[in-house]
């Protein structure tokens, strides 16, 4: 079992906290790092399961929530803005090359959904991201917009700059359901039914997830365009990929991929974004870890 430390890492006035694991007996070692981060909602509980994938192959690994959501700090809550996400992974990485049980050459980054967009992004923006594994990433902000029926997202438009007011004056941010199924006048982000499944299996229950995401979200996801930093990308990537994903528009990161420069490798399973977490997820943090675990040996 891989030996864990609770750690709190401050960050730019906030302090986000998370666990560091690390292999059994490698008390003594500077050890290679992959900073792990889950879907969009997902909080780091959620991803703490996968720890052993990675100590497994000789790599520690941390885990943390980003600010405004889980146990870390930021108002307001369930806020999730990924251009502040990778701005703070950045300060994240400097913890790290800090630490005297880890090896500031080696450190990698691994995440899945949102998070694979984040880790594309930081690797294009920090050469000390030493290797990039990237798991059906949405490399589109705007492409997110068709996840809603047009009549649905006309709706959600038109709540974003009220919402901005309400917060000028000091009132709560406006939230909507993150999963769960469509009802009228209930927006939600996602409804289809593999995600739901796979979503109430791996994160509803943990005392640090709340279904929901502020309306100042979307305006922040819909900005986000990771894949106009492909070029920037020298670090090695593995990307994998969902054959038919429609979530996260699998032809978009294909393109996205093929202007990566080398050394690069692509791995896509038969199936929808959830269908493949849900039926290989094992398998790809298996097979992640391992590739990782050889590129930060080199």
């Amino acid at each position: 079992m891989p030996v864990e430390e609770d750690v709190e890492l401050t960050v730019s006035g906030a302090i986000l906290r998370g666990k560091l694991f690390r292999p059994d007996g490698s008390e003594d070692t500077r050890l290679p790092v992959v900073v792990l981060q889950g879907g969009l909602g997902g909080p780091a509980e959620s991803v703490f399961p996968m720890a052993p994938g990675f100590t497994d192959a000789g790599l520690a690994c941390l885990i943390y929530d980003h600010r405004f959501t889980g146990y870390s700090d930021g108002e307001p809550r369930q806020l999730f803005d990924p251009w502040q996400q990778c701005r703070d992974l950045r300060h994240v990485l400097t913890h790290l090359t800090l630490r005297h049980d880890i090896d500031a050459d080696r450190i990698a980054l691994w995440g899945i959904s949102i998070g694979g967009a984040n880790s594309l992004f930081t690797a294009a923006m920090d050469a000390r991201v030493g290797a990039v594994v990237s798991l059906i990433p949405p490399v589109s902000g705007w492409s997110a917009r068709k996840l809603q029926p047009a009549d649905t997202m006309a709706e959600l438009d038109a709540l974003i700059p009220g919402d901005r007011q309400a917060q000028l004056r000091g009132e709560p941010a406006a939230t909507l359901r993150l999963h769960g199924k469509p009802e009228p006048g209930k927006p939600v982000m996602f409804s289809d039914e593999e995600g739901l499944e796979f979503v109430e299996k791996m994160i509803h229950g943990l005392p640090s997830f709340s279904n929901e995401i502020t309306v100042s979200t979307l305006d922040y996801l819909f900005e986000m365009e990771v894949r106009a930093y492909a070029e920037r990308i020298t670090a090695p990537l593995l990307m994998v990929l969902a054959s038919e994903d429609t979530v996260a528009p699998v032809e978009e990161a294909r393109e996205m991929y093929e202007r990566v420069p080398e050394p690069k490798e692509l791995i896509e399973y038969a199936g929808q974004h959830y269908e493949i977490l849900s039926n290989h997820f094992p398998e790809i943090v298996t097979r992640s870890a391992e590739w990782l675990a050889r590129t930060l040996h080199r």
